[in-house]
């Protein structure tokens, strides 16, 4: 009996197990978009995913990216200086499978107006 006892139990544990969380990171980011993007299994103590974006006072590109944190280590802002060039970093973090996936691309000004006029041109029949 307790041999059944043990093995129920044993089965119950391996279905029982929690994933891992799963987050995307950026490999190549150019202009603050990312050309290879994967997603990685975070360890148990990375309990959420971020996105941070690092803005510098001179005309420098921002930086992008993406990964696992531990959420209580997730913060807002922070700033600082190098070299007497001040930055400031945004993250934002989340509990979810995938959730810090890349925003959409805008849609250009020329798509916009052009999407507009074929609505118009359908909406009074011309």
């Amino acid at each position: 009996m307790s041999k059944l006892l043990w093995s129920c139990a044993a089965l119950f544990t391996l279905l029982v197990t929690v994933e891992a969380l799963s987050c995307y990171t950026c490999n190549l980011n150019i202009l603050g978009s990312c050309l290879i993007e994967k997603t990685v299994n975070c360890t148990k103590a990375q309990d959420g995913c971020f996105v941070a974006v690092a803005k510098f006072s001179a005309d420098l590109l921002d930086i992008h990216e993406r990964g696992c944190i531990e959420r209580s280590k997730c913060s807002n802002s922070s700033r600082g200086s190098i070299l007497n060039v001040k930055y400031t970093i945004t993250e934002t973090c989340c509990s979810n499978n995938l959730c810090n996936a890349a925003a959409a691309p805008p849609l250009p000004l020329t798509a916009a107006l052009a999407a507009a006029l074929v609505a118009m041109w359908s909406q009074w029949g011309l």
